[in-house]
Order: C-alpha cells, then structure tokens, then sequence
C-alpha cells in the first residue's frame, strides 16, 4: 500500500507531499475528522514515506527493508499509542512509558515517529502529560494524534500541533469501493455509502448489521408509532438492536451509535422534504412519500428541536454508563415534543441541514 491507495483526501495528499519535498514537516500534527476516513491509514502510509530507504520523492517504495517492516508492526523507531482494551480512554501510565521511550535517541532512522490513535480520548491527567512533550519535543521526534473529536482536545494541545482535517467520504468514493471489493451490487452499495454518513468502516460495519433491513424497520416504526407507546418502543428498539448482547460497554457504544445515527437521518430526512430540499439525498430515499406525509403534522422548529435531541443523545452516549436510560430517554423526549408542540421553546435552529 502506498499515498495512491488513499483515496478521497486530495487536499491532505497534496500537503504533505509539499511538506516532504521541501523537507518542511511539523513536530506535531492533530489528524481530524470522523471515523472511517483514512486518518490512520494515511498516518501509517506518512510514517513509511518518512522513514523510507529508497530516496523516492513523493511516495514510500514498499519493497525496501523499512517498508516491509513498517508494514508488518516490526520498525524501532515507529510507535503506536490507543487506548487499552476495554479501556475508553488513554491513561497517565501509557503516556509516561511513551515518554520514557520517546527521549531515547531514533536507533535506525532520523526520526522517532509516534502515533496516537484516539487521542481524543485522554484523561486529565494524560493530557497534561502529553502537553509536556508537545511543548519540548526531541528535535527528532514526530507526533500525529488521531482524533474523531477536535472540541475533545485541550486549546493548548491544539495550539502546538498543525491541525489537519480530513473529509468524509464521497458517496461514489464508498459505493466504488463496496462494488469492487465487497462485491454488492450497485443498487446496495448505494444504499449502504449513502447511510455510511462518508465512513468506510461505518458502511462496512452497517452491512454486517442487517443495517438496510434495520433502517426499514425503525421507518416503519416510527411512522406508526403512538406517542403514548415510549417505553413499549424503547423496548422494541433494545431487542431489535440485540443491545443486551454486548457485554463489553464500548461494543453497546459502537452500536447505539449507529441506531442513533439513523434516528438522526430519519428526522434530518423529513426536515428536508418539509423545507422542499431538492439539493439534499435522502438517506431514506424509498419512504419519501412516507416522511413528506408525516411531515405535515410536524413544524421545522419542532423537527430541528427533535434533531438536537438526537444529536445531545450521541454526546452523552460516551459518558452514560446507563445506555438502556439514555435510549428510553431519547424516544421519551421526541415522543414527547412530537404530542405536545407548546412544549418547545420558540427557539432558533441549533445547525443547518446541511451540516447533518
């Protein structure tokens, strides 16, 4: 694998094969953007490109010694950092073991590179550990943080990196990639890179889930639903997801998400057909006729309000042990909102559609 099997991020390509001819590379770079990008790909492929024998200017050559090693996990001076298994963040002991390692002289190259995977995902105490290093970095050293967060990130670790953010993906990038090397027909892959939200991963895990059959049954659902039915609901939602199957707390995370993630494209959808959006594709483009109908009965104040719940659920989803609650909460809210309109508040949309 080498920079031409990135795919999508033009811009960051184009960077950083800048930076490396001119010889001109940070100390520390935050890589930002949503999951199942490229951001580790790209960071990996980055590191190869640095530490490569071969002299190529604008890509690593993937056959020399270094090369083959990087790509097998095996390279001295090349370091990966996440938080443990089990673990959602990173902690104080695995960033003072990282500097332990990191003010030891490179032992085959010039660079010693680190690379932080979730590095939005520190506890106080790693962060400030980490704001240490940043601040008085080895001349040879080479940070890139990994986040799907930036506002995650402390202001002063952001200050002392390069920020650099990368795109989701387009559409037709991901229903190519699912046509060639997950072999779908057009029709499905179309329907999977649409839901993905422009996340490879998101799509490739959203096919293993029976995500288009679960999509149509939360339509359906929340199409006939009485508003009076909120904990006989919740309840449907917990078995049908299999919520109560995941013993590890970050696998329940991970899936909750993607149920949240299409809570959120079902009101985002209505919202843009009551708002006539011709510009905007419909995740849930076969219940169009569905959602314009129920849409009438619903202001846009009221479907934006119901978007923020969605989306509030999402921030608290990585700190609300109780997800069972968070859930019940949830649907007990646009259940509510949905029944009696004079609850909401005469406020302003919080974002726009097209930041959905």
């Amino acid at each position: 694998m080498s920079f031409t099997e990135i795919i999508g991020q033009e811009q960051v390509l184009s960077l950083f094969k800048s930076a490396l001819q001119n010889e001109r590379l940070a100390h520390a770079y935050i890589f930002a953007g949503q999951e199942g990008i490229g951001k580790m790909m790209f960071a990996r492929e980055l590191a190869k490109k640095i530490f490569c024998q071969s002299g190529k200017i604008d890509d690593a050559c993937d056959v020399c010694s270094i090369c083959k090693r990087i790509m097998v996990d095996n390279f001295a001076d090349l370091f990966f950092l996440f938080p443990e298994k089990n673990h959602r963040v990173i902690k104080l002991e695995q960033l003072k073991h990282l500097q332990e390692i990191l003010y030891v002289k490179p032992i085959e190259a010039k660079h010693k590179i680190v690379i932080i995977e979730d590095a939005d995902k520190m506890n106080e105490e790693a962060s400030n550990c980490l704001l240490k290093t940043l601040e008085e970095p080895p001349l040879y050293a080479i940070i890139l943080l990994i986040v799907t967060s930036l506002e995650s990130v402390s202001e002063t670790i952001k200050s002392r990196c390069q920020i650099v953010r990368f795109s989701p993906l387009p559409v037709d990038v991901i229903r190519n990639i699912l046509t060639e090397r997950f072999q779908l027909d057009k029709q499905q892959a179309t329907q999977f890179a649409f839901i993905s939200g422009g996340s490879l991963a998101r799509a490739a895990m959203l096919m293993d889930a029976n995500a288009l059959e679960k999509k149509h049954w939360l339509a359906k659902k929340l199409f006939e639903i009485n508003c009076a039915d909120n904990l006989t609901f919740s309840q449907e939602v917990l078995d049908e997801w299999n919520i109560q199957d995941f013993d590890i707390l970050e696998e329940k995370r991970t899936h909750v998400k993607e149920l949240f993630f299409l809570f959120l494209m079902y009101y985002r959808d209505m919202l843009i057909c009551k708002a006539g959006g011709t510009d905007f594709p419909l995740y849930y483009d076969d219940w169009k006729d569905a959602l314009i109908k129920k849409g009438k009965s619903l202001t846009e104040n009221t479907l934006f309000k119901i978007l923020d719940i969605i989306k509030t659920s999402l921030k608290y989803l990585d700190y609300n042990a109780n997800i069972n609650l968070l859930i019940e909460n949830m649907i007990t809210e646009i259940l509510y909102i949905i029944s009696d309109p004079k609850a909401l508040k005469d406020e302003r949309p919080l974002f726009r559609i097209d930041s959905l």
